[in-house]
């Protein structure tokens, strides 16, 4: 192949992105059921995070928004997966919420994270 690939942990594991021809190739032209994008997975991921952050804080999106110094659609953008948002922000969340920059979001009940952590 010779392409550039993408190594990306998440929750642990280990995952390889690859340019979508190339993959298709390996699988013989057909794409596997179930799969994601992993950009908007993990945006979504770290949105689902900094909500439990703020949410864990007892926050409203204003509330948060004011203290961040940013707008509420910001902040409602970020937690949805609409806004990037870089390091920088999700440790100024961490700290306008009052949590340590390790912090984990609670697991879900089916024992995913609910965001796979926003530190």
């Amino acid at each position: 192949m010779g392409r550039a690939k993408v190594t990306v942990t998440i929750n642990g594991k280990e995952y390889v992105a690859i340019p979508r021809a190339d993959y298709l190739r390996m699988v013989g032209g057909k794409d596997l059921e179930g799969a994601v994008d992993a950009v908007e997975y993990g945006r979504k991921s770290l949105g689902r995070s900094l909500r439990a952050a703020r949410d864990t804080a007892g926050l409203t999106q204003g509330e948060l928004a004011e203290k961040l110094g940013k707008t509420q659609p910001m902040v409602s953008g970020a937690e949805s997966g609409a806004v990037r948002v870089g390091e920088k922000y999700v440790a100024a969340v961490l700290e306008a919420c009052g949590l340590p920059r390790d912090w984990k979001a609670p697991r879900t009940k089916k024992g995913s994270r609910s965001g796979g952590g926003a530190a």
